[in-house]
């Protein structure tokens, strides 16, 4: 009967700790960060996979994090992990997350805008802004 307990508990759990959650960006890398993800963003090729993505999403918030998201992380993949975060949905809320802290710079929150506004529909932002971040 020993030997039948299944490992004693020791399954990994699928999601990451919250620690490792907590990458940090210097406000220059943040800066720089976010002006390569627009430069990327605007790449006419990926303007119409993102434009793609959106249409077929609509307006419905699991849709879009099902189509859309895997495609902006995908397009946002080498500026993610240039600067440390993994290349990921995950990757993503973190390298968010680390350029919040820096919203009282005027100039990085138009620029953080402004990269959000390219993939993220405005009648979604809230919603989807609250998921992401584990807020409301």
């Amino acid at each position: 009967a020993a030997g039948r307990e299944g490992g004693g508990g020791a399954m990994a759990s699928p999601f990451p700790p919250v620690e490792s959650l907590q990458k940090e960006v210097s406000l220059d890398e943040a800066r720089a960060a976010l002006e390569e993800a627009s430069a990327i963003l605007d790449d006419p090729a990926n303007v119409a996979m993102l434009d793609q993505a959106k249409a077929a999403a609509g307006d419905d918030v699991m849709q879009f994090m099902m189509m859309v998201m895997p495609v902006a992380c995908n397009i946002l993949a080498p500026v993610l992990t240039k600067y440390g975060f993994p290349a990921d949905q995950t990757g993503a809320i973190m390298f968010l997350t680390s350029v919040k802290k820096y919203e009282d710079d005027a100039d990085l929150r138009a620029k953080a805008a402004a990269m959000k506004n390219k993939f993220i529909p405005d009648a979604l932002a809230p919603m989807l802004m609250g998921m992401m971040m584990g807020g409301a």
